[in-house]
C-alpha cells in the first residue's frame, strides 16, 4: 500500500479493485463522448479523463463521435446533438444553470451513461457526481439522478492576510502567494477542482479584517490572474472590502455612504474592477464590529452601508454580502445582531445579502440557532458556518462539525410558521429571496494535506455537500468522505465514520457540556488563540460563581435573549425544566446541585463528562490504530500523532475545568478523588540567580485530610525546595516553595505538583503551571531597563524606558532621533505586560563601561503575534527574532564592547517592511555577570 500525503483530499482516483465491478464500469464508462461546449465543459472532460483513467486503470480519451457500443456522453442540449437525442428538454427545464441529470439511457438498442445539463456549469457538477459514484462503488445499471443546488450562493470564505498569515488558520500559511502572483502554479487549479467537486461556486480570498489594498493595484492584476483559474471551474471571485477604502485609497476625508464623493468613488472603483475581472462576484463586508470601520461611524445604518456598495455593483450583476456579526460588548453580544438588523428588514438592496453566523455568539461548540434566521422576511439572508475549527480544537482535535451544522439547519424557527427551518430560510424556500445560501470559513492552508490534519478535511467536504443539499445526513456524508479519502474497505468505512460522527459530542464532553460555552481565551490574533482552556478569564460568558454557573438569558430574570425567538420556542427556552439540556447553561444560571432529567446534578455531570470524554479520545486512537494494514502507513502515522496530541490536550481540558469548578463549588465528585494545585499569579517575573518564592494553592478534593508534599518541576540548572503541608478535605492551603533560576535571562514553564501517596493529581490543569520570565537583578546590570509607557508599573529596581526617554548629555541611555510608541496591555507580569513598539526604526543609545558586555532584549506580546525584532549595531545586524505567537516571548542576545575606556553604542531596533517591532526589556550585563 503506497504512502499518501493527503494532497489529493477526496479526489483520489484509485483503480477499482473488484474485478466484476471494474468490468462493468469499463464497459459503461470506458469511452467518453463530448460534443462542443466551452471552458467549463472542457474542465468537466479533463476531470473525467483524469478520474476515470485512474478508477478504470485504462486510458480514457474524449471524442466527438459516438461509438456503436456503450459510452459516457456528457454535454448540454445546446452543444451536443447526441444529448438532444438522449435527454428531453422537459427533463432539464427546471434545473437552472447548475443542475444536471446522471442517468442510464438505452437509445436505438445502445446503452449510454449520460451527464446532461442546461449549461456547462451543470455538466461540470454532474461529472464530479458521476466520479463520486464510481469512487464509492455505486452501481450504475439503473442510475437516474436529477440534481440542482438548494441555494444560489455556496461560498468559500478565506480569512487569509496579505503577509501570508491566516486568521484562524491551522494548516500552515496562505497558499495565495501575493509575492508571486500573477504568476500561477498548479495548486490554484487543484484548489478550484476541489471546490468544484463539492459544488462551491464562490470564493472570498481575503480576511474579513482586511486593509483596503485588495481593491487597488498591484492586487487587481493578481486577482485577475486568480479569477482566470477559478472561472474555468465555475467559481466566482469575491473580495472583502474595507468600508474605509475611500479614505485609505481615495484620499477622501470621509466614507459616509450619503456623501456624493464617496458614492462616486465606489462607482468608479467597481468599474475599474469589472474592467479587469468581468465576472467579479462582489464584496464581503465586516463593518462596525470589533473596531472595523462602517456606516455607523457616520450616524448611518448597516442598510445604508450595504446599499452604497450594492449600488456600485448592481450595473455589473455583483452582490454585497454584509455580515451580521456585530460585537461591540460582551454583555450584549447575544442580542446585538438581532437588534441591529431586524429594524432594517426590507431596507437592504435586492443585491445585498445579510450573512448570519449559525449562532448568536461566535462558532462555539454549542449554541442555539441564531434568532435572526426567519426574522428577516424581506431581506436576503445566508448562513455563515466555520469550517476551520477556531473554538473546536483547531486541526489538533478531531471534531466533525457536520452533525452540529445539521442541528442548526434542521432547527424550526417557526417564523413565519411551523416548518420554517433554518435550511429553508437560507435556501430561499421560506421567503422568496433573490439571493441566499451558505458561506463557510475555510480551513485550507499551504500544508501539503491542505487542512493540517487528514481528518479535518471531512469538515471541508461536509460543508460543501451541505451547501449543495442541506437535507443530506451526517451519516451519509461521513461514509461518503471516508470512501473517497481512504477507500471502500468496510472496516475502514465503519471505523472512520464512527470516529467522525462521535467526535463532536466527545469534544463537547471534555470541554463545554450543557452549552456553557466560551471557555477559551484570546490572544485573539494568534494561532493559539481560542485553543487552551481559560474559564477563569472568561467568567463574563459562563457566569460561574460559588453557587452555580450558566448565563441567565431569560426574559424573566436575565438579559431577555429568549424573547428574540418565536413564542413557542421562547417558552421552551425560558423554562429550565423544558429547556433542552444541551443548552441549559447557555440560557440559564443554575445551582451546581440542579438536577438533570436523569437525576444527576449539574456538577456531577460536569465531572462525569469531562473524565469520560477524555477517556474516549484514548479509545478513538486505539480504534484508528486498529486500521493498520488497511490505511497507508504515512497517513496512519500522521493521524496517530494527532490523536496522541488530542489525548494530551483532552487531559488538559479535563483537569483544568474539573479543578476550576471544584475550587468554586467545593462539591466532591461522587466517583473520583484528587488533589489539585493553583499557581497564582501564573505569569511571574523571577530574579535570575536569586531565591524566589512561588505561591501555590493546594486544594483537596478527597474525603479526608491529607499530608501533602508540594514541589516544583524546574528545568535543568535550576534549584527548587519541596514544601510539606496538611490540607483538610475540601479545603485549601497556600504554600510558597522556593526556586532559584540560573543567573542568566531566561523563559521557563514551572509545574507545581502536590503529592500524597497514591491520590490522583490533576496534573493537566493549566493553573498548575507558572510561565516565568527570568530577569537579571538590577544591581548586577550595567543597564536595567523596563520598556513601556511612563504610567505603567516598573520591575523591581529597574528604570523605565519610555518614549520620553530621549538621549541627552550625561544620560546613560536614551532614544536618538525617532521615538517609539508604547503600550500597556495590563496582562501577564510587570515585565511582559508592556512594551515600546514602532514600525519605523528607532535608535537606542547606551553608554557602556570598559570591556565586553552583552545586551539581553526581551520581545513578545501578551495578546497577539509579534513580528521579528531586528537589532543592528554600527549598521551590522547582530540579532533577529522569529515571529512569535501570542503570549510567546524570547530574549535576544547582542554582544557589545565598551573598549578600553568605555563608549556610547547605538542599537538600531527595526522590523521588516510594514511590520512592527516590540521591546519589553533591555538588560545589559558585563561579561562574566550572566
Amino acid at each position: 500500500m503506497s504512502a499518501e500525503d493527503g494532497y489529493e483530499l477526496w479526489l483520489r482516483y484509485r483503480r477499482v479493485g473488484d474485478p466484476g465491478l471494474l468490468k462493468r464500469y469499463r464497459s459503461a464508462l470506458g469511452t467518453l463522448v463530448r460534443q462542443g461546449g466551452g471552458p467549463l465543459q472542457q474542465s468537466a472532460a479533463d476531470e473525467l479523463v483524469r478520474g476515470l483513467g485512474g478508477l478504470l486503470g485504462t486510458r480514457v480519451r474524449a471524442r466527438a463521435s459516438a461509438p456503436s457500443g456503450p459510452a459516457l456522453v456528457v454535454g448540454t442540449r445546446t452543444s451536443s446533438p447526441l444529448i438532444r437525442e438522449l435527454v428531453p428538454e422537459s427533463d432539464l427545464a427546471g434545473l437552472g444553470d447548475e443542475g444536471y441529470v446522471v442517468r442510464r439511457v438505452t437509445h436505438r438498442g445502445t446503452t449510454r451513461t449520460v451527464v446532461a445539463a442546461r449549461a456547462d456549469r451543470g455538466v461540470l457538477y454532474g461529472a464530479f457526481h458521476l466520479l463520486r459514484l464510481v469512487q464509492t462503488r455505486q452501481p450504475l445499471e439503473r442510475v437516474d439522478l436529477t440534481e440542482r443546488p438548494a441555494a444560489s450562493l455556496r461560498v468559500a470564505d478565506h480569512w487569509d492576510n496579505r503577509d501570508g498569515s491566516i486568521e484562524r488558520g491551522y494548516a500552515g500559511r496562505s497558499f495565495f502567494d501575493w509575492e508571486e502572483l500573477p504568476r500561477l502554479d498548479d495548486r490554484y487549479t487543484d484548489y478550484a477542482r476541489v471546490l468544484a467537486s463539492l459544488g462551491i461556486n464562490g470564493a472570498v480570498i481575503n480576511n474579513v479584517n482586511t486593509p483596503a489594498d485588495y481593491l487597488a493595484e498591484p492586487f487587481l492584476t493578481k486577482l485577475a490572474a486568480l479569477a482566470s483559474v477559478l472561472r474555468r471551474y465555475g467559481i466566482t471571485l469575491y473580495v472583502t472590502a474595507n468600508f474605509a477604502a475611500p479614505i485609505d485609497l481615495g484620499r477622501l476625508t470621509t466614507a459616509d455612504p450619503f456623501d456624493a464623493g464617496v458614492r462616486d468613488w465606489w462607482q468608479r472603483k467597481a468599474a475599474e474592477i469589472y474592467a479587469r475581472i468581468e465576472d467579479f462576484g462582489g464584496f464581503l463586508v465586516k463593518a462596525n464590529s470589533e473596531g472595523r470601520p462602517g456606516p455607523l461611524d457616520y450616524g448611518r445604518t448597516h442598510a445604508d452601508g450595504a446599499n452604497l456598495l450594492a449600488g456600485a455593483l448592481e450595473p455589473y450583476g455583483g452582490i454585497v454580502m454584509w455580515r451580521a456579526f456585530v460585537h461591540d460588548s460582551d454583555a450584549g453580544w447575544d442580542r446585538q445582531g438581532y437588534r441591529d438588523f431586524t429594524p432594517l428588514d426590507g431596507k437592504f438592496a435586492d443585491n445585498a445579502v445579510v450573512q448570519i453566523k449559525n449562532g448568536p455568539i461566535d462558532f462555539q461548540v454549542r449554541e442555539p440557532a441564531h434568532p435572526l434566521f426567519g426574522a428577516l422576511p424581506n431581506t436576503n439572508s445566508m448562513i455563515e458556518l466555520q469550517v476551520t475549527q477556531e473554538y473546536t480544537g483547531h486541526s489538533t482535535h478531531l471534531c466533525y462539525l457536520v452533525p452540529q451544522w445539521k442541528e442548526v439547519l434542521d432547527f424550526d424557527t417557526l417564523k413565519p410558521a411551523e416548518g420554517s427551518t433554518v435550511a429553508g430560510v437560507v435556501t430561499g424556500q421560506v421567503y422568496s429571496y433573490a439571493h441566499s445560501g451558505f458561506a463557510g470559513v475555510m480551513n485550507f492552508g499551504d500544508d501539503r494535506d491542505w487542512t493540517g490534519s487528514h481528518l479535518a478535511a471531512a469538515n471541508t467536504h461536509g460543508y460543501g455537500r451541505l451547501a449543495w443539499n442541506p437535507e443530506l445526513s451526517a451519516e451519509d456524508l461521513a461514509a461518503e468522505w471516508t470512501r473517497m479519502t481512504f477507500g471502500n474497505d468496510p472496516e475502514v468505512v465503519d471505523t472512520v465514520s464512527a470516529l467522525l460522527l462521535g467526535s463532536w459530542h466527545t469534544y463537547e464532553d471534555y470541554t463545554a457540556p450543557l452549552g456553557v460555552g466560551y471557555l477559551t481565551h484570546p490572544p485573539d490574533g494568534s494561532v493559539t488563540g481560542h485553543f487552551d482552556p481559560s474559564p477563569f478569564t472568561t467568567t463574563q460568558f459562563h457566569k460561574s460563581d460559588r453557587q452555580g454557573l450558566g448565563f441567565d438569558r431569560t426574559a424573566a430574570t436575565g438579559d431577555g435573549y429568549t424573547e428574540l425567538y418565536a413564542p413557542a420556542i421562547r417558552d421552551i427556552y425560558e423554562s429550565p425544566a423544558d429547556c433542552p439540556e444541551e443548552l441549559l447553561l447557555f440560557l440559564h444560571h443554575v445551582p451546581y446541585t440542579h438536577r438533570l432529567a436523569d437525576g444527576t446534578t449539574v456538577i456531577q455531570h460536569i465531572y462525569d463528562t469531562h473524565f469520560d470524554g477524555a477517556d474516549r479520545v484514548t479509545g478513538m486512537r486505539a480504534d484508528w490504530d486498529a486500521l493498520r494494514g488497511r490505511v497507508d502507513h504515512r497517513r496512519l502515522a500522521d493521524v496517530h500523532r494527532r490523536f496522541d496530541r488530542q489525548a494530551s490536550e483532552a487531559v488538559i481540558w479535563r483537569d483544568t475545568l474539573v479543578a476550576y469548578w471544584f475550587e468554586l463549588s467545593r462539591i466532591r465528585d461522587e466517583r473520583r478523588e484528587w488533589l489539585q494545585a493553583i499557581v497564582a499569579p501564573a505569569d511571574t517575573a523571577l530574579l535570575a540567580g536569586e531565591r524566589n518564592e512561588l505561591p501555590v494553592q493546594v486544594v483537596n478534593a478527597t474525603g479526608s485530610g491529607l499530608r501533602t508534599n508540594v514541589s516544583l518541576d524546574v528545568p535543568d540548572g535550576w534549584r527548587s525546595e519541596e514544601t510539606v503541608t496538611y490540607v483538610d478535605s475540601r479545603g485549601d492551603v497556600t504554600v510558597k516553595p522556593a526556586v532559584v533560576p540560573p543567573p542568566v535571562p531566561a523563559l521557563a514553564t514551572l509545574h507545581a505538583r502536590p503529592v500524597s501517596g497514591a491520590v490522583r493529581v490533576l496534573d493537566g490543569s493549566v493553573r498548575s503551571l507558572a510561565r516565568t520570565v527570568v530577569v537579571p537583578p538590577a544591581a548586577r546590570c550595567v543597564h536595567a531597563l523596563d520598556a513601556g509607557p511612563g504610567s505603567a508599573p516598573v520591575f523591581k529596581d529597574y528604570t523605565r524606558l519610555s518614549p520620553d526617554s530621549t538621549w541627552h548629555d550625561g544620560a546613560g541611555f536614551g532614544w536618538v532621533g525617532n521615538t517609539p510608541d508604547a503600550t500597556d496591555t495590563g496582562l501577564l507580569d510587570v515585565v511582559r505586560r508592556d512594551y515600546v513598539r514602532d514600525s519605523a526604526a528607532a535608535v537606542l543609545r547606551l553608554r557602556l563601561p570598559v570591556g565586553p558586555c552583552t545586551a539581553h532584549l526581551l520581545t513578545g506580546d501578551p495578546n497577539t503575534f509579534t513580528k521579528s525584532l531586528i537589532v543592528r549595531v554600527d549598521g551590522v545586524e547582530r540579532a533577529r527574532s522569529e515571529q512569535l505567537d501570542g503570549r510567546e516571548f524570547t530574549w535576544l542576545r547582542v554582544p557589545l564592547d565598551g573598549g578600553g575606556s568605555g563608549r556610547e553604542v547605538d542599537l538600531e531596533l527595526s522590523a521588516k517592511e510594514k511590520e512592527t517591532w516590540h521591546l519589553s526589556a533591555c538588560a545589559v550585563l558585563a561579561d562574566g555577570q550572566g
